[in-house]
């Protein structure tokens, strides 16, 4: 199972300075694009929320390692609310899970946050991701 902290960074390294709220957003899309097209998910992660919107746990946890000093590629951008992957060294996921990614980020990118945030909580598979308390089995 890949990284919730890889597959930030990768998320980071295409799109750029991104917030926590939209890393999250893209996670849950990308899991249930998996899930749709090759029958499992790629990431194990949990979802704290009620229907109006979530947080994912596991990048509260990055963003301690950041302010700690223990994340060293991934940093916080104050002035833009955002985190940015400040690393020379590319990141790398299975082929299928970066394909998906990169898939999610071009259906997402041009959204405002309302719009993104509406996309997955309006998802018929929201209540249940909500009820689960994230995703936890492939």
């Amino acid at each position: 199972m890949i990284s919730i902290r890889d597959t930030v960074a990768y998320i980071l390294s295409i799109a750029g300075c991104t917030s926590p709220f939209r890393i999250s957003r893209m996670l849950v899309l990308a899991n249930w694009k998996m899930l749709k097209e090759k029958g499992t998910i790629a990431l194990r992660f949990k979802v704290d929320g009620f229907q109006a919107g979530f947080a994912v746990p596991e990048i509260e946890e990055i963003k301690r390692r950041i302010k700690d000093g223990s994340e060293r590629c991934i940093k916080i951008n104050e002035q833009k609310k955002c985190f940015e992957y400040v690393c020379e060294e590319k990141v790398e996921l299975p082929r299928e899970v970066s394909d998906v990614i990169q898939k999610v980020f071009d259906e997402i990118r041009s959204l405002d946050d309302i719009s993104l945030n509406r996309i997955v909580v309006r998802d018929p598979h929201y209540p249940e991701l909500l009820k689960r308390g994230g995703f936890h089995e492939g």
